[in-house]
């Protein structure tokens, strides 16, 4: 659940809406959902209904702006296990380490 509460900040953080615009679309108070996020659980038909939000609205890079991977900048990507074996299938052939390969393809796609 705090997996799900961090990615509600980020995703309303980078779409630029407030707790009160996630309340309205949950028909609860903007109290409620900043209790949810401070300490209590989310209820599962909400969770729900956050999720299709997020969904239909996925966060994406931005295109204009170059990506700059440098020792500074920290990206978390977590990858289930065969997802994983493929991208380090990939890296290796090109003789990259997986973080290579990886900011190579989003600066390569920062670019289209």
């Amino acid at each position: 659940m705090e997996d799900l509460k961090l990615n509600i900040k980020l995703w309303l953080k980078a779409n630029r809406h407030d707790y009160a615009w996630l309340a309205e679309r949950c028909y609860v108070t903007e109290t409620t959902v900043r209790n949810w996020m401070a300490k209590k659980p989310i209820p599962k038909a909400k969770a729900h209904i956050i999720r299709e939000l997020i969904s239909q609205n996925p966060v994406t890079m931005p295109t204009t702006a170059p990506i700059d991977v440098t020792l500074q900048t920290h990206v978390t990507i977590r990858l289930d296990k065969n997802v994983t074996r493929r991208l380090e299938d990939k890296a290796f052939a090109q003789g990259l380490t997986l973080e290579e390969f990886l900011s190579k393809t989003l600066a390569s796609l920062s670019a289209e």
